[in-house]
């Protein structure tokens, strides 16, 4: 009965982070200001995971973390951008692991890892599709996780074990996180549209500060 008690408390408690996760981006989606508060960063565009032309007019910048929850929630809106956008608007993905996530960093080498043999954006999918599990891991475990999700993408398994073992990817996720200081990011998910930084409670919001910015260049 104990046992049962403490699964159920566990159980509970997963499911009010989640929601807490999903409310932070959603409960005040009725805002008429998109880019309320909105500050102008001077972002380095040659760095981070792209995908869209270099020549796109609009520059979507995500800082985030792959063991966020509230970054999960966000993980549709940049599949809605590049189907209603697919010519105009440039994603790019930074790193932003939280300190107090145990596999924050891991799965930034991970994915990192994908990204060298052309596969970050699968990979980015498969962790934020997976994130409820591997979260609840132990580390010995969710390095087999992990390594099992690269046999998934057919990526060099010697090569994926390296990059999470040896931290080859250090120096690049380092990079990220002082230019997420530098320009004073202090959560995640953090999205810049042309170097303005959003107040993002829904995909409205981002949204709404492409057109803008499409407006602008016309």
């Amino acid at each position: 009965m104990k046992k049962e008690t403490k699964w159920l408390g566990v159980i509970l408690i997963s499911t009010l982070i989640l929601l807490f996760g999903s409310m932070f981006l959603f409960t005040r989606s009725n805002s008429s200001k998109a880019v309320a508060g909105a500050t102008v960063s001077q972002i380095d565009y040659s760095k981070g995971q792209k995908i869209g032309s270099d020549s796109a007019k609009v520059k979507v910048v995500e800082f985030s973390d792959f063991q966020c929850q509230a970054c999960l929630v966000a993980k549709p809106f940049i599949k809605k951008l590049r189907i209603i956008y697919p010519d105009q608007v440039q994603f790019i993905y930074r790193y932003l692991p939280t300190p107090g996530h145990l596999y924050g960093r891991q799965t930034a080498y991970l994915a990192e890892a994908a990204g060298e043999q052309g596969k970050f954006w699968e990979m980015h999918d498969k962790l934020f599709e997976t994130q409820t599990q591997w979260t609840a891991l132990a580390e010995a475990d969710a390095a087999d996780f992990f390594l099992g999700l690269a046999r998934e993408l057919d990526l060099d398994e010697n090569k994926v074990k390296q990059a999470l073992e040896e931290d080859i990817f250090k120096s690049k996720i380092d990079d990220d996180i002082a230019e997420a200081d530098r320009i004073e990011i202090d959560s995640v998910p953090t999205f810049f549209v042309n170097g303005r930084k959003l107040n993002l409670k829904s995909f409205d919001d981002l949204n709404t500060a492409v057109v803008e910015e499409l407006k602008k260049n016309e």
